[in-house]
């Protein structure tokens, strides 16, 4: 099956055409899956004290990557997950956006971006946590920023 993806200006609506030969359960399903926006609120197997969870993509402030365990930063928990960063980056929703070589950061969630000395910024979120996002990142991030991807 061919898709095809058609950037349109933000003041028009999005929406989705599906040219089938067949009406099927499943096709009403997929069209319930896209109508629902369910496809923007992945939800993300992690661990925290030898109990798995399922957490909303959308409530993740940053993943932090430390000697192959990935931390992830909701607003009051810290779940961790084996899968790469490289891997998480490649699921995640658009909002998700490398900020340094060890941490991705959900834009969605952040209160201010800071200048610190040295050409590299700081993310700070509405908990009163925050992250640094590397001088090599910075130029992907604020193109995002202005393309108005959120």
């Amino acid at each position: 099956m061919r898709v095809e993806i058609e950037k349109i200006e933000s003041k028009i609506p999005e929406s989705v055409k599906l040219m089938v030969h067949e009406e099927t359960e499943s096709i009403h399903r997929l069209a319930e899956f896209i109508e629902q926006e369910n496809f923007r609120y992945m939800l993300l197997s992690c661990q925290k004290d030898d109990k798995i969870y399922q957490v909303q993509c959308r409530e993740i402030y940053y993943i932090e990557s430390l000697m192959e365990v990935q931390y992830i930063h909701m607003k009051d928990e810290i779940y961790c997950t084996r899968r790469r960063l490289y891997e998480l980056e490649r699921i995640l929703p658009p909002e998700f956006v490398r900020a340094s070589k060890s941490v991705l950061l959900n834009m969605a969630k952040v209160n201010q971006y800071k200048p610190i000395a040295g050409g590299i910024m700081m993310a700070e979120f509405e908990n009163g946590d925050g992250t640094y996002i590397s001088r090599k990142y910075l130029k992907g991030l604020r193109a995002k920023i202005k393309e108005g991807l959120l």
